[in-house]
């Protein structure tokens, strides 16, 4: 059971240790992220109580969601304690710790450059009686008989010294940036002009003697999110096609993220975990509604989704309050589909800025099966639309987002997926093929209208037109070509529409009849070689009471 207490805690008075911490893991919701920390807590004395001061932690960090929980058995959480303080505050604490550490590097510096002047001493001793005994031959000062012997002996005492004297140099200047660095922090935190932030203070218990120990605190903090992205790559001769799922992150929490594991959820915190109540609705009689809003009080007129879906969006902030505490830390997963939600494990540590820019992740790759053609609507465009029907045969979920699309080594522009899970298809329009020639023509626009002498008062107006297709002899290989056109339904008795000649037969499955029947679309598919030509025709005949003024409207 976790305690928040405010600054007038029952805690009696304990000492304060300032420890440093640093961010382990952040899983990324939209709108939201669940921050990891660890503590670092120095080792204590046994049966002892005191509390550790981690700031600065972020003001967008959400108080009733800080969780703690201990990794080892050396500290017992008792509670912890949330409070709200100006930087400068933190920072002088803060700074005092450091002029401690600062001393005993100091110290530790003083002893190094002691010990490199004795180096030294040993190492001038050692050159004069090398120089002496290059001067004499004489024996002496204990060393081995024969001058080559001595000379050699000392030879080796003066590169063990020599040795020594680099080690002892290379201490000294990690003493002088750890001094300069610690000075920086210093002088920053004194002169900090001051910002709000919030410090959490975690009450603990000594189990163990003189064992350093650590403690995961947990956070929702706001400020931050992230959508999924594709980049599609498609094989010139579009055998082959290669999805790399990308996450781009933003955040603006207040706090930097510096070699983090991150995780990249889909789960939605901010819209709650409860439903909506079923709203009652009664009919009162003597009730003349005047106004619209009245016809929709009592249920007559539906509002529009927006209204609803910023209800949906008010209610799930409150619910967030009241949920914000069941949230647990994500489990270590590199993509794991809970079918609502799916979390993505991203590989290695990275780092996210708090400076609100785009951060890409590369997430996985994702394997699609595609069966590519060119489309055509020759009455509209005389331009062939390459497009793909993608099958996603993945082991995880292919959430909804942007794909920027690749053909070989060009960029065609940018698309969209759909959600998708195993199996599912979609459509993804790629762009302009050039080496599909589209010609189209009208053949003949005729209209027929009754003679003075004749019987009938029927008018009659007669369409047919052509598309010439034709693949370049340099195409890398054949394709599939899909033409699709739209005849005009009549929507009065007094006008009939009689459909001409279909050159190729249209396709007539069932799903085609039926868009036929009820849209008047007509599609033609076929396949194309490089070099070779294809021509597709077809028409109407519009017949009209001669009085009438037929007008076909496109929508």
């Amino acid at each position: 059971m976790l305690i928040y207490l405010g600054a007038g805690s029952l805690f009696p008075a304990q000492e304060v240790v300032q420890v440093s911490s640093s961010i382990d893991r952040v899983t990324v919701y939209p709108g939201f992220a669940l921050v990891e920390r660890v503590v670092e807590i120095p080792a204590q004395q046994e049966h002892h109580d005191f509390i550790v001061a981690v700031s600065p932690l972020p003001l967008l960090s959400q108080p009733s969601s800080f969780q703690t929980k201990a990794l080892n058995e050396s500290v017992a959480v008792q509670g912890v304690e949330l409070r709200s303080r100006m930087s400068t505050i933190a920072n002088m604490a803060q700074a005092n710790e450091l002029e401690k550490k600062l001393a005993s590097l100091d110290e530790q510096m003083i002893d190094a450059v002691a010990a490199k002047a004795g180096i030294k001493l040993q190492m001038d001793a050692l050159n004069n009686m090398a120089d002496y005994e290059n001067a004499s031959s004489s024996t002496g000062w204990g060393l081995p008989e024969g001058v080559s012997e001595r000379l050699d002996f000392l030879g080796q005492q003066m590169a063990r010294y020599d040795v020594d004297l680099r080690t002892n140099q290379i201490l000294i200047d990690g003493l002088a940036g750890e001094i300069k660095d610690i000075d920086l922090q210093i002088n920053g935190a004194r002169n900090d002009r001051g910002y709000r932030i919030r410090e959490a203070r975690i009450h603990c218990f000594s189990q163990l003697l003189d064992t350093p120990s650590q403690i995961r605190l947990t956070y929702l903090v706001s400020g931050a999110s992230w959508q999924p992205a594709y980049d599609v790559r498609i094989d010139p001769d579009m055998t082959g096609v290669s999805v790399n799922a990308m996450g781009q992150v933003q955040q603006r929490t207040g706090e930097d993220w510096n070699q983090v594991k991150l995780v990249l959820s889909t789960s939605m915190p901010q819209i709650g975990l409860n439903p909506p109540d079923v709203p009652l609705r009664f009919v009162e009689s003597n009730f003349y509604p005047s106004t619209l809003g009245e016809l929709s009080a009592i249920g007559y007129v539906d509002k529009e989704a927006g209204a609803a879906n910023d209800l949906i969006r008010r209610r799930g902030k409150a619910l967030m309050q009241e949920n914000i505490e069941e949230f647990d830390a994500a489990p270590m997963a590199e993509a794991i589909d809970y079918g609502i939600t799916t979390q993505f494990l991203m590989p290695g540590k990275v780092d996210v800025a708090k400076n609100n820019e785009v951060h890409r992740f590369s997430m996985r790759t994702i394997p699609l099966e595609v069966e590519p053609e060119r489309y055509i609507v020759p009455s509209q465009s005389e331009l062939a639309y390459l497009r793909a029907e993608v099958k996603h045969i993945g082991d995880s979920v292919l959430l909804a987002g942007t794909a920027k699309i690749f053909l070989g080594p060009d960029y065609l522009g940018e698309s969209s997926f759909p959600l998708l899970r195993q199996n599912d298809s979609t459509m993804l329009n790629l762009g302009i093929d050039p080496n599909l020639e589209v010609e189209y023509e009208t053949i003949e626009d005729f209209r027929d209208d009754p003679g003075s002498f004749s019987l009938s008062s029927t008018s009659t107006i007669t369409r047919r037109y052509r598309v010439n297709l034709r693949l370049s002899p340099s195409a890398q290989s054949k394709i599939t070509v899909v033409v699709e056109e739209g005849m005009p339904k009549s929507n009065s008795d007094s006008m009939e529409v009689e459909i001409g000649e279909l050159v190729p037969s249209v396709i007539d499955t069932d799903e085609a009849v039926a868009k036929q029947v009820e849209q008047g679309l007509y599609r033609w598919s076929f396949v194309l070689h490089p070099g070779e030509t294809k021509r597709v025709r077809w028409g109407y005949e519009l017949s009209f009471d001669e009085d009438s003024v037929p007008w076909v409207r496109q929508q």
